[in-house]
């Protein structure tokens, strides 16, 4: 937006001069060009920001892998883009490196300077070769770029009513598989909002016309918004490939990268989970380009590694008990494997789950009306064949037993909107669930309310049906239970200072006892102020430290929950819950905001910011129930940074917080001083405690000190950690 534009918003919002621009700010990465690189190849690429990524040192990936250094020969003007402008900012040049063993998919990568972090990129890792849109204009058949299968072709779609069309020789009965990324490497691209309507992201459509120039397909969604194409060529000759959007929509930041190939393409497994002793084979589209019982398939693993694995020339995977033995009460482990042409052509990597449960796929004619009858646990891999179909499975319970049941499609490629409900034996509803954690995938908890036969459906939301509407229901025994879920926001200290992130606790199935937080891979120089969530509890702060001489440094880091978690006959057992976590994104309009699931949460020691320091007294704070406690915040500018300070105890934005530290009913009182300006370097904060807050004894918590970079993006500084005891009256 423009700064008039910002400056109308804040007036209306009764903010006027509230929201200076920071010195120093993070790193918004608007565009990535091109948008793919081959496995084992290296080459140079274009990261556009809206602030300079001048003395870049680090680039963080997951999965982890590419390895990418700055590559500019001179220094670029640390300006501020305008979007309205179709500005994309400052482009930077990098060098990527691709290992030969890199999976090939959409890989989430952070860049880290000497003054900030970035926000989310993404790169494509492709098999292929990289083709780049040409400069002379391809917006129309006759201009079509000529390009050589098999390719990877990474354009833009710059602007309203942009075309790009591309030619590609094909003979008779030759498959042509062309998949798109648009949405898959554009979805973390914060303020990606163009023009009235505002319209966020693109939707590819992709359009083949053959030699006599009469569409032989077209495709609009495949996986969310981007399209994929599988056909076999009716007659030998020139065929046109056309990219754009379906309504016809553009911006510099629509970049895509369409893979184009013969090579064989997999839906997905069947089973899509298994155990010890299964056997999985693959879903093809065209499976009469697939080897059977020859060759090998080979299987590239993310975690755990692919040695875990053993493929043989049957086709069949053998799991070692070793690796299921791992893996007792987590999710299904994640692997990637591919089926080889006869001709030694590899497929796409395919995700495979590896579970401990024992594994069937889902009887064919399944109805509402005729569940199938299972024991827990079990993993269920079932297919919709038919419009509206719903598959039902019966299973007993004990009154007071909890059971999960959990559904991966989406997650997995697939393209199930899964709905789960349980029901009682009289066909009531007793519980459902529609979507999980940002996600199309269901899961749900379910207590059984008496002993008894109960039923799981699962269906698509919409009645589809078809070769990618698969799904595999993951069904289990369960107890007491929590999940962690992380608020990042763009994590950034001096040498000698802090920095606060939050942690909210999802406590599940009656689940009250403690839980201790722990971050791991931190930047060399940086501690974590040890913290466990009480019972009674949800949420905490991460409190960060950078020692005085901390290196200039940043790493991945990764968050965890661990308890010890009650089960039947007075056992318990030790869990390690993995941390979703997600980063702020703006969307269409100034208020308009939301969570963005995020793989790489990124901590820096970076060089000293807008503050140098913040400290906060006392130390220790006791606080009776219907009393108050002074802190005292005081603050050091840099010599260029005197605008406004915001001092908060919560993460909120207006009226929403996004987290927040204080025990159950402690607060900020409204008499607290919030504001620093000018040469203001010192506010009290009072704490306030309700009759009925909750009794903590020394729980760790910091003062925020908000620098504001933008309207809604804000640098947070901490204050010393203080420990806070809650006594009775």
């Amino acid at each position: 937006m423009t700064r008039f534009s910002l400056a109308l918003l804040l007036l209306l919002h009764g903010t006027a001069g509230l929201y200076a621009e920071s010195k120093i700010s993070f790193r918004q990465l608007t565009r990535t060009f091109p948008v793919a690189v081959q496995r084992g190849t290296t080459r140079e690429i274009e990261v556009s920001s809206n602030f300079t990524l001048n003395e870049s040192h680090s680039a963080f990936f997951a999965p982890a892998g590419p390895e990418m250094e700055f590559a500019e020969p001179k220094k670029k003007p640390d300006e501020w883009a305008d979007p309205e402008e179709s500005d994309i900012g400052t482009p930077f040049r990098f060098r990527v490196r691709i290992p030969d063993d890199q999976r090939p998919g959409v890989h989430e990568y952070r860049i880290a300077t000497r003054q900030s972090v970035s926000s989310v990129g993404h790169l494509l890792i492709t098999d292929h070769p990289v083709t780049i849109e040409g400069a002379s204009d391809n917006d129309n058949r006759q201009m079509a770029q000529p390009v050589q299968v098999p390719t990877a072709i990474c354009g833009t779609i710059a602007d309203f009513e942009d075309v790009d069309y591309y030619r590609i020789h094909g003979s008779a009965g030759q498959d042509l598989v062309c998949q798109i990324f648009a949405q898959r490497i554009t979805r973390a691209i914060h303020t990606m909002a163009i023009r009235y309507p505002k319209i966020h992201l693109m939707d590819a459509m992709l359009t083949l016309f053959g030699p006599d120039g009469r569409i032989v397909a077209q495709n609009d969604n495949y996986i969310g918004g981007d399209a994929m194409l599988h056909v076999k060529l009716p007659e030998s000759g020139d065929y046109v490939l056309e990219v754009r959007d379906t309504r016809y929509a553009g911006d510099p930041r629509y970049v895509y990268c369409v893979e184009v190939s013969h090579d064989p393409f997999a839906y997905g497994s069947q089973p899509l989970a298994y155990g010890t002793g299964q056997t999985p084979s693959l879903i093809f589209s065209r499976p009469e380009n697939i080897s059977s019982g020859s060759g090998s398939i080979p299987a590239i693993a993310t975690t755990p590694p692919s040695a875990a694995i053993r493929a043989s020339q049957n086709h069949a995977i053998e799991i070692p008990e070793t690796l299921l033995a791992a893996v007792p009460g987590q999710p299904p482990a994640s692997y990637f494997w591919r089926g080889l042409t006869a001709s030694g052509k590899p497929s796409n990597p395919v995700a495979l789950l590896v579970s401990p449960h024992p594994q069937i796929v889902a009887p064919t004619g399944l109805t509402a009306n005729t569940p199938h009858p299972i024991s827990l646990p079990l993993g269920i891999s079932g297919s919709f064949t038919r419009p509206n179909e719903t598959h039902a499975f019966r299973f007993s319970s004990r009154k007071g037993e909890y059971s999960l049941f959990e559904v991966h499609s989406q997650r997995r490629g697939l393209a199930v909107d899964s709905v789960l409900k349980v029901l009682d034996s009289e066909g009531q509803e007793l519980a459902s669930n529609d979507d999980s954690y940002f996600t199309k995938d269901a899961k749900l908890y379910f207590q059984s309310p008496a002993d008894g036969d109960y039923t799981v459906t699962v269906r698509d939301l919409t009645g589809r049906s078809g070769d990618r509407f698969a799904y595999h229901l993951n069904a289990e025994p369960s107890g007491p239970d929590f999940e962690i879920h992380g608020e990042y926001y763009y994590g950034m200290l001096a040498p000698g200072g802090q920095t606060i992130w939050f942690v909210k606790l999802k406590r599940l199935n009656g689940f009250d006892g403690a839980v201790e937080i722990r971050a791991t891979g931190l930047p060399r120089g940086v501690s974590l102020t040890p913290v466990t969530i009480p019972s009674g509890m949800n949420h905490c702060s991460l409190i960060f430290s950078a020692a005085p001489d901390a290196p200039i440094n940043a790493a991945l880091v990764h968050i965890s929950g661990h308890a010890q978690l009650p089960r039947a006959n007075d056992k318990t057992i030790t869990v390690v819950r993995h941390a979703h976590v997600t980063a702020e994104l703006r969307r269409a309009g100034a208020s308009r905001f939301y969570r963005a699931p995020i793989k790489t949460q990124l901590l820096a020691v970076t060089q000293p910011l807008d503050l140098t320091k913040v400290t906060a007294e006392p130390k220790e704070i006791t606080l009776p129930r219907g009393g108050t406690a002074e802190i005292t915040i005081r603050i050091q500018r840099s010599s260029e940074y005197s605008d406004q300070v915001l001092l908060d105890m919560a993460f909120s934005f207006f009226t929403t917080k996004y987290g927040q530290q204080l025990p159950n009913g402690v607060t900020m009182s409204a008499s607290s001083e919030t504001k620093l300006t000018g040469d203001d370097l010192e506010a009290k904060i009072t704490l306030e405690a309700n009759s009925t807050a909750l009794l903590v004894k020394r729980h760790p918590i910091a003062a925020l000190a908000r620098v504001p970079i933008t309207y809604s993006i804000m640098t947070n500084y901490a204050s010393n950690p203080m420990y806070l005891t809650v006594t009775p009256r």
